[in-house]
């Protein structure tokens, strides 16, 4: 049945079917666009996967040169039963939003579109509408925006893995669940039962979807649990599974307490590290007890600050967005931030400079200090700075406990913060101990002098970090900025009035929100990290794991970025050394480069998979292995080559 509107909503026979939009600015060039269809009582259309049988909608558009409509956004669908099949779709009523993207938002355009779709109760009759109107003429509806938010975009963590003749899907979820099912996008792979079995494990819930044949390669589909849909997205390998499966709680809370243990000797926290033992030094001869409370204030920076992180990452994985180990370091905004903190801190170091309690406190540098507040922030800072490094162990426990439900994930957390605050923890157990470090002296100025080099070093990798994520304009701002402050700092120590310096700190405060204002408008320039890729490197891709293994190619993927100290580290010792290169090509083993220094979704995806949330990660394969096998996180050449 087919009929024919140009403006009002057209009567297919057991449908009405109109095109509603939702309210927009003039200047827009994106237009919210729904195709509206009010079906009579008792009859369906169909999801994208509209089941054992059923039909999608189609729709062809035209419009004039320069304008577009995208692809059908489907609302999360329902289960139709029809024993003994199984069909997915809306009854009733539905609103199938698509986004139209305009030349010229000041311009009326004729807008026509041919809608074929199903249309089913008992029987089923293939019903069409053509529409043909102009953009200002469509109704504006509220509706529109209801419907786009059914439109499932939180993405759930989970794993999928192949067990017999079920796909199996593991993912956390904190409350109880009283309804569950899986809506798979690809068709004819999998049996559509009316109830797909739940089991409660340990520390996940597992579901059992059955399979009508062999897996496919990837997952792709909607989870509703308790009314709420949720975006599922997994390739299938066997690593993936494998990993997560060899390790325990208990196993994660033991290399979470280990990695963090081994992160305060990483290069990453070696500054922050150095000032708090310079503060313990000029504590010598002190009361135990302000030992014991400074060493207890800097291991509750630490353990708070590893607890926010994960909560943090908590929070944006509920919202939907993937985030890792290090994710904060992929905002140039933070990254500056840091910058011009580190130069800062290098600044007051060198010059003596008393502008500031919060900074020169920043440690607890000097013997008269008595501020409680600054090894507490010592503590945050020295867990913001240690982020880019990996150490060994942290890997796997942080990638299984970003898949855990919270009650899991914070205490791994817990157990990394413990680790990392040991050696403090020991000192304030035991505060005698400062008496086996140095008197206190005169070399104490020249060696607090001296670990202000170690923070300009620590500023000069950040800018170098930043001009991958951003443009030459914007790295020769931080540094005019950079410049600027120490100016400032100049006129500090040649003023002893407390106005001038009052007035100084809040030039530099003015100075630096300026300067961050500036780059939180800026967008991350992808195009730097790919132009930074070794050129004895391949280009990545999702699928090249896949492409290669069919090729019988030999392949080591390395999963970096430019703020991944632990990464550079062993780029410069093992994987740019002439022998490891010379091996590669004796040996028919492509090297390929995973950046990561710029949000990629893509890439987050497959550490996840293999059980980790941040890099580096290392992925080997050769014809003759079962599966991909991952590489220590610390490389050297001799290790390198013996693990190839």
């Amino acid at each position: 049945m087919s009929s024919i509107v140009f403006a009002a909503p057209v009567d297919t026979g057991h449908a009405e079917v109109s095109i509603i939009k939702s309210e927009q600015s003039d200047n827009s060039k994106i237009v919210n666009l729904g195709i509206k269809m009010d079906m009579q009582p008792g009859w369906h259309t169909y999801w994208i996967n509209p089941g054992d049988s059923g039909g999608v909608i189609d729709i062809e558009w035209t419009m004039p040169k320069g304008n577009t409509v995208s692809e059908v956004s489907y609302p999360s669908p329902h289960k139709i039963p029809y024993p003994p099949l199984m069909t997915f779709g809306y009854e009733n009523y539905v609103i199938f939003p698509v986004t139209l993207s305009l030349d010229n938002p000041h311009e009326d355009i004729l807008i026509s579109a041919k809608i074929d779709f199903l249309i089913c109760a008992d029987v089923c009759i293939p019903e069409t509408a053509l529409i043909q109107t102009s953009l200002n003429t469509i109704q504006n509806d509220s509706e529109l925006n209801q419907w786009l938010d059914k439109v499932p975009s939180i993405l759930l963590p989970n794993i999928a893995s192949i067990n017999g003749s079920n796909l199996e899907l593991r993912f956390s979820f904190n409350e109880a669940i009283d309804d569950i099912y899986f809506f798979p996008k690809s068709e004819n792979i999998f049996i559509y039962n009316t109830d797909q079995e739940l089991i409660k494990e340990e520390n996940n819930w597992l579901l059992r979807i059955p399979l009508i044949k062999d897996g496919p390669s990837n997952v792709d589909g909607i989870l509703v649990i308790n009314d709420e849909s949720f975006v599922i997205v997994s390739e299938l390998e066997e690593s993936s599974l494998s990993v997560m499966e060899s390790i325990s709680v208990w196993q994660a809370l033991i290399f979470a307490f280990i990695g963090g243990l081994i992160l305060n000797i990483m290069p990453c926290v070696f500054p922050i590290i150095s000032l708090k033992a310079l503060s313990f030094v000029s504590m010598g001869g002190g009361s135990t007890k302000k030992v014991r409370l400074h060493a207890l204030n800097f291991c509750f920076g630490v353990i708070i600050s590893f607890l926010t992180v994960a909560m943090a990452i908590l929070l944006l994985q509920k919202g939907g967005t993937m985030v890792g180990w290090g994710f904060q370091l992929q905002s140039p905004l933070i990254v500056a931030f840091l910058a011009i903190l580190m130069f800062i801190i290098g600044l007051v170091l060198l010059m003596d400079i008393n502008i500031g309690t919060s900074l020169t406190r920043l440690g607890s540098v000097g013997s008269n200090d008595s501020s409680y507040l600054g090894s507490f922030m010592t503590g945050v800072l020295a867990v913001v700075v240690a982020s880019p490094c990996t150490a060994p162990f942290m890997g796997a426990a942080i990638g299984y406990a970003l898949i855990q439900p919270s009650a899991i994930t914070i205490p791994i957390f817990l157990s990394l913060g413990l680790g990392f605050s040991l050696p403090y923890l020991l000192l304030a157990l035991f505060p005698s101990l400062i008496t086996k470090m140095p008197r206190p002296g005169e070399w104490m100025n020249a060696l607090k002098e001296f670990f202000a080099f170690p923070m300009f070093a620590t500023s000069l990798w950040l800018l170098w970090v930043f001009s991958f994520q951003t443009t030459a304009d914007s790295l020769i701002s931080l540094l005019i900025t950079i410049l600027l402050i120490s100016i400032i700092f100049w006129v500090v120590t040649k003023s002893t009035s407390k106005i001038s310096r009052a007035l100084s700190l809040l030039a530099v405060i003015i100075v630096i929100l300026i300067q961050l204002s500036s780059i939180n408008t800026l967008k991350a320039n992808t195009s730097s990290s790919e132009s930074a890729s070794d050129a004895d490197s391949d280009a990545w891709s999702i699928n090249i794991e896949k492409e290669l293994k069919e090729l019988d190619q030999a392949y080591l993927i390395n999963f970096t970025a430019a703020w991944c100290i632990t990464c550079q580290a062993n780029d410069k010792l093992a994987l740019s050394r002439p022998a490891v290169k010379t091996y590669f090509e004796e040996n028919n083993i492509k090297y390929i480069k995973a950046d990561w220094t710029n949000r990629d979704n893509d890439i987050l995806e497959v550490l996840t998979e293999y059980g980790r949330t941040g890099v580096p990660l290392y992925l080997y394969w050769k014809p003759g292995l079962d599966k991909t096998l991952i590489l220590p996180a610390v490389l050297t050449e001799e290790l390198l080559i013996n693990s190839l």
